[in-house]
């Protein structure tokens, strides 16, 4: 019996593979790279590889004519500290994949951010406007706007950072821990908030929404608040690694405009789904090597 197909746009990106690795074992999964090729039989199987540049609107269109699938995951982004292409990418790449997923009747689940909001209020619900102050909270936004007004069936899963270790370290974390391990200083904001999540636990949830019916906004990000110090003095301890370098700054002492408090409110996520939403602290307890 033929299996209902998935196509994952970023699949190569930190997200987008464990969404593949996941979806593999009941969907017929096809992940898109643009610049990282995978190899599909060694380093992910179980999946189709295609490369796919979502700027370009002819190659999407294209590319959902030939797969039709009944579900689309765009985790496809340009992303703090990997860019600066927001507009086109995280915008107009947004519509392109938008239009083709209405135009060919598949269900998209969006992957935004919780940086879409000021942070001057913190414990957003869905219903909260946007309003950005950052270039990537500006463009993930307008990517939303996008999405409403294509007429896709969609969900728009607003989360929060994305840590994890395996494969390889997140962005932030391999970061810290080189900083850490050359001796290098480390300025961490005190007064930014966040509900990080751990990226498996945010893949298991998109593979799980993908299996529902829900549409609209949810609110995806682990239980836990905590500033971006706090937050890196316990990947450092994490890691084996001393986090007295670790140096307490302010965010509003430091001449940019970012936002504050981000903390999302998941109870909607939670009385959804099945897919539990832990904090950091639990999440790094559990995988303490040294409590095994």
């Amino acid at each position: 019996m033929a299996r209902t197909r998935m196509l994952v746009t970023g699949g190569s990106g930190y997200l987008g593979r464990w969404i593949v690795r996941l979806a593999h074992a009941g969907w017929d999964v096809t992940a898109t790279y643009l610049t990282h090729p995978v190899n599909q039989f060694a380093d992910e199987p179980g999946a189709l590889w295609r490369r796919l540049d979502v700027r370009d609107e002819a190659a999407v269109r294209a590319l959902l004519q030939e797969v039709r699938p009944a579900v689309v995951i765009h985790t496809a982004a340009s992303n703090p500290g990997e860019g600066a292409d927001f507009e086109t990418v995280n915008g107009a790449g947004t519509r392109h994949v938008a239009r083709a997923a209405a135009l060919y009747g598949a269900r998209l689940i969006h992957i935004s951010t919780d940086v879409v909001f000021d942070g001057e209020k913190g414990h957003y619900v869905e219903e909260d406007l946007p309003a950005p102050v950052t270039p990537y909270g500006y463009s993930k936004a307008l990517a939303e706007e996008e999405i409403r007004s294509s007429g896709a069936e969609a969900t728009i899963v607003r989360t929060s950072l994305i840590y994890g270790w395996r494969p390889r370290l997140d962005r932030q974390t391999r970061w810290i821990v080189n900083a850490l391990n050359t001796g290098q200083p480390v300025h961490l904001f005190t007064d930014e908030i966040r509900c990080p999540i751990w990226v498996e636990s945010l893949a298991a949830v998109v593979v799980e929404l993908a299996g529902l019916e829900y549409t609209g906004m949810l609110h995806v990000a682990g239980a836990q608040a905590l500033s971006r110090y706090e937050f890196g003095v316990r990947l450092a301890r994490f890691h084996g690694l001393d986090p007295a370098p670790l140096v307490p700054a302010r965010s509003r002492e430091s001449g940019l405009r970012r936002p504050l408090d981000c903390t999302l409110d998941c109870s909607r996520a939670r009385a959804l789904l099945r897919a539990p939403l832990p904090g950091v602290d639990e999440i790094l307890e559990q995988n303490d090597p040294d409590r095994r």
